[in-house]
């Protein structure tokens, strides 16, 4: 068994006791209403805590929310009477024996009270994006309304039971624009010197303390570097770090950057535990436990930075929606049971960029609504046979499995995964494999049948006289009708990604969206010279806010040239003829790969669906889609089998 007993020793952070050094961390769900906690959200933090984790924390608004957008953020800490509301929350967690911390966060948009508008408000008026909105600079009147909303809050939380606040002080917010040397550019106290910019931060703690109590326990979260030029670096995070210290912070608990630095922060670019020497050199200046996070979804690494004198804590986010039971499985060496975040940043895509609750979870079908699902034994045990063994086909297959089915999985191919081989084949992509590993041991767990390199047909299926047939044959590649798509020197992005050694030279890819983003990045590292060919006004339009810009940027700095609003006429011996608005183009190209798409490949569930009584489609062979569509259909068509 791993032994990982650095990240199972308990800690004491102020007044409270933690079991372990897990920390789940703050994350906007979207699952409140109007401020106030949603069952869904008290069930996701409930599991969590039950699945092991040392402390649960949840995010706050220190002003009034009501029905606006803002509600994806969390709960409302405004008002007495979200008390008992905010209640129920930590009263479930302390059933779990965990303790809780409140986490009071405004971002850039803030009001005095529920009469007044919502507005982008900031220390100064200024934006670290060059179309980004400009805030305005708030009075000094409105400074010592905005730190008071946290004194009230932090009193509220301690009222309904919390063990202790968290400040949100990093990533660009409110609080973070006042520490900034970049943001803030203010004359007056709370503005200039580096005692100035930590006015705010350090009254509020000392608001908090009159209104909550002496002895309530005071965390900070906040950015160890903003990268950004003429934000602080790490000195300057070490700084503000003893300074919180000072004023009585129990915990640093560290972040990275802001939501507009220019370099890749959470997506699949950066490397495990990339950040965690930031987290290291601010422990090793204070006195009080350091949390570090980002990109760490392996027990073996989080165990590794805290033996390492890296960090005290290990927070959590994106690894705890992945699997509820990551930090119990962990304690019991299940290590290859355990559902690893693959990193596609969906969550990322759907709430903080969006704005929305969290309904999709490339891995675990049991978010959003599906979180009030389980799965249960079935009334009846059947015999059920499952063509295709890509996410949707392995995630049925387990829960038919654990239903109690006599479950039988045929793959055409020599192994199984389906389009995750391929997905995972790119050199950043490989953490999608991770979703492959852990599906593939859940069958072999469960000694579910495979039969491989066996192209099943509607006979095959007629003659073994299954109770239900899932049918998860997946997807091709789309093929457009353009002249000459049928040349010998075409070839489509799927059997580029899948390996086909051709010798690269001058490629057009025709298709910018997400799969002709990868296989052109995938070319060029290969060496040829590659030209994208995209309709659409933007190229990778269907890639989520989180990567698109790194996507983009990335090709950029591989040199690869990016033509958009261009439709394709011709592809000739020679290369491609397009037209743009009315201008006539002539692309030069050895090789041409198409990047057009997927259809669906239902040949066999039209074929079956009226001859058996219970026959399901699922996965892309309803509708090409992304992993999490996917898997949730898989496990939903597992339940109703």
């Amino acid at each position: 068994m791993t032994n990982l007993q650095h990240l199972f020793q308990p800690i004491k952070i102020g007044n409270l006791n933690l079991a372990n050094r897990i920390v789940l961390l703050s994350m906007a769900l979207g699952y409140a209403d109007s401020g106030k906690p949603a069952p869904r959200l008290i069930k996701f933090l409930r599991e969590r805590a039950v699945g092991g984790c040392g402390v649960v924390c949840t995010p706050f608004s220190v002003f009034p929310v009501g029905d606006t957008f803002l509600g994806y953020m969390g709960l409302d800490a405004s008002s007495d009477e979200h008390i008992l509301p905010i209640k129920q929350v930590a009263d479930s967690i302390h059933d779990c024996g965990v303790p809780v911390i409140g986490q009071l966060n405004t971002l850039t948009v803030w009001r005095r009270d529920s009469a007044a508008q919502l507005e982008i408000v900031g220390p100064s008026a200024f934006t670290a994006r060059p179309k980004g909105h400009l805030p305005r600079e708030m009075t000094r009147d409105e400074i010592k309304i905005f730190i008071k909303q946290y004194g009230l809050a932090a009193r509220r939380l301690r009222e309904a039971g919390y063990d202790a606040v968290e400040i949100m002080g990093g990533v660009g917010n409110i609080v973070s624009r006042f520490i900034s040397p970049l943001a803030n550019q203010r004359r007056d106290e709370y503005g200039g010197s580096f005692e100035n910019r930590m006015r705010l931060p350090l009254e509020i703690i000392r608001d908090i303390k009159r209104e909550a109590g002496e002895d309530f326990t005071i965390l900070w979260r906040y950015s160890g570097h903003e990268f950004l030029e003429g934000g602080y670096d790490i000195a300057g995070a070490i700084d503000i770090g003893k300074a919180l210290e000072k004023a009585g912070a129990k915990w640093l608990s560290i972040q990275v950057g802001w939501h507009d630095s220019p370099i890749p922060l959470i997506t699949r670019e950066v490397a495990q535990g990339s950040f965690a020497y930031i987290s290291e050199a601010i422990k090793k200046a204070v006195g009080i436990p350091v949390v570090t996070s980002y990109r760490i979804t392996d027990p073996v690494m989080a165990n590794r930075l805290i033996a390492e004198g890296k960090a005290d804590l290990v927070g959590l986010a994106r690894a705890l929606i992945s699997d509820p039971e990551w930090a119990k499985k962990a304690a019991e060496g299940k290590l290859d049971e355990i559902n690893r975040c693959i990193c596609c940043c969906r969550c990322v895509d759907q709430t903080v960029a969006a704005g929305k609750g969290l309904e999709v979870c490339s891995v675990n079908a049991r978010i959003g609504e599906d979180i009030d699902t389980g799965i249960k034994p079935a009334a009846k045990r059947k015999k059920v046979y499952i063509v295709g063994s890509g996410p949707a086909g392995l995630e049925a297959a387990r829960v038919c499995a654990l239903r109690g089915h006599e479950v039988t999985i045929f793959e055409k191919g020599a192994g199984l995964g389906g389009m995750l081989n391929v997905a995972k084949l790119p050199p950043d992509k490989f953490e999608i494999g991770y979703l492959q590993d852990y599906l593939e041991n859940q069958v072999k767990k469960m000694h579910i049948k495979t039969i491989l390199n066996k192209e099943i047909s509607e006979g095959d299926i007629l003659n073994g006289q299954p109770d239900c047939v899932i049918i998860a044959t997946g997807s091709l590649p789309a093929i457009p009708d353009i002249p000459g798509v049928r040349s010998n020197h075409v070839i489509t992005a799927l059997e580029v990604l899948s390996g086909n050694k051709v010798d690269w030279r001058k490629v057009v890819v025709i298709g910018g969206g997400l799969i002709g983003c990868e296989v052109s990045a995938y070319i060029t590292s290969l060496g040829g010279e590659v030209t994208i060919l995209e309709m659409l006004p933007k190229i990778g339009m269907d890639i989520g806010a989180a990567e698109r810009f790194i996507t983009v940027n990335k090709l950029k700095r591989l040199g690869v040239r990016m033509e958009t609003g261009v439709a394709v006429v011709e592809i000739t011996d020679s290369g491609v003829r397009a037209n743009r608005a009315n201008e006539q183009l002539v692309f030069k190209a050895d090789r041409v790969v198409l990047a057009t798409g997927m259809q669906r490949d239902d040949y066999l569930y039209k074929a079956i669906r009226k001859r058996l009584n219970e026959v399901y489609s699922i996965g892309d062979c309803v509708e090409p889609r992304r992993i999490g569509e996917a898997v949730k259909e898989g496990y939903r068509t597992g339940l109703k089998v």
